[in-house]
């Protein structure tokens, strides 16, 4: 079967903190959270939420 994924190393990476603990929080936009720390999707980049972390 032919990848169909265009990121294929975002998804990697996001399956290794999958893996590590991380949960998803969220899908619209796709947002990753482990305790206080919370990373999102956008635009095919994998960004840290520092405001959620700070706020919390």
């Amino acid at each position: 079967m032919k990848e169909q994924r265009q990121l294929p190393r975002l998804r990697a990476h996001i399956d290794h903190l999958l893996s590590k603990g991380w949960i998803i929080a969220s899908r619209d936009p796709l947002t990753l959270r482990n305790g206080q720390r919370c990373y999102l999707v956008s635009h095919g980049m994998l960004i840290s939420d520092s405001i959620s972390s700070r706020a919390a």
